[in-house]
């Protein structure tokens, strides 16, 4: 894992096995991702926010280390000291920003939408990679960036009709998400290289760490009903949408370029509102239903700017 400090190198091009690669696994990643806020919903009427944030950082963090463990016989287990600047800095963005802001949000917005509106992530990730990786930030790109976040203004507007003082609240909270795993997707980039599972378990417990700490100050006492509701969606968000989708993107961002890859964060919102229309019931309104479509267009036209 190379120190942050270090001057980023310019992938070559992604060859063609690596291509077919991402065809296969992105959209695994992206399904997992759209899993989240259902599972989220599902879960948070049994523990505060936060504290459920930090439980599903910590146990997903302990199974990728236990398997490291187990592995560390065959590649052995050791990290750089100049790896925990990175690992702390990456905990901070990707998991205890965006993992409490996407709990935080999730109680306040239906599923499908909390998950279009956290697919601003690819957006917010290309001004990111223009200034951290080197990454040239195109007319196309700029123009993605606008039109996705005048999407974001529509949407935001679009669910204050009803009233509901939460709303806005939860728009901002699930942005301060969005904007956490953006910049934590930019620091991953930076270090995706060799071993997989130990980095990824350490900041997942820095992250689950920072959480605890935010909900000591912020939150009633930790209390959690176990039901067999909650305990199900913690081990499918800790298991599936955080263990095995973190360790399939770290692994294919040391293969493929990050902006290659985001192409199939369009994925993830239209399988979130397919969930949330299937399993919820979710209706939108005009002013939501207009804001959803232009934040689409401003990812598919981001996905246009390598060509």
């Amino acid at each position: 894992m190379a120190a942050l400090r270090e001057a980023p190198q310019l992938m070559p091009a992604a060859s063609r096995e690596n291509r077919l690669l991402a065809w296969i696994w992105m959209p695994v990643v992206a399904l997992l991702w759209a899993i989240c806020f259902p599972f989220i919903t599902i879960g948070l009427p049994h523990a505060p926010p936060l504290f459920f944030a930090a439980l599903r950082a910590l146990l997903s963090g302990l199974l990728l280390a236990l398997v490291a463990i187990l592995q560390s016989r065959r590649h052995g287990l050791r990290l750089r000291r100049r790896d925990w600047p990175a690992l702390a800095a990456i905990g901070l963005t990707f998991t205890a920003m965006g993992f409490g802001g996407m709990f935080l949000g999730a109680g306040r917005l239906s599923p499908g939408l909390a998950t279009v509106l956290a697919s601003t992530q690819p957006l917010l990730a290309a001004l990111m990679a223009a200034a951290w990786l080197d990454e040239p930030l195109t007319r196309c790109a700029l123009l993605g960036f606008t039109v996705g976040f005048a999407g974001v203004t529509l949407l935001s507007l679009g669910g204050t009709d009803g009233g509901d003082n939460g709303y806005i609240a939860g728009v901002a909270w699930v942005l301060v998400a969005a904007i956490g795993t953006a910049a934590g997707n930019v620091l991953l980039k930076r270090c995706a290289q060799g071993a997989v599972l130990l980095p990824m378990a350490v900041q997942l417990v820095i992250g689950s760490g920072l959480l605890l700490l935010a909900s000591a100050i912020a939150e009633e006492p930790w209390s959690v009903h176990w039901t067999l509701g909650f305990s199900g969606s913690l081990l499918v968000l800790s298991a599936l949408a955080t263990a095995l989708m973190v360790v399939l993107w770290y692994w294919l961002l040391a293969k493929m370029p990050l902006g290659r890859l985001n192409v199939f964060s369009f994925l993830t919102p239209a399988f979130g509102l397919a969930i949330g229309y299937l399993y919820f019931g979710e209706r939108l309104d005009t002013g939501q239903a207009a804001g959803i479509a232009v934040i689409l267009l401003g990812i598919v036209i981001l996905q246009f700017e390598d060509r």
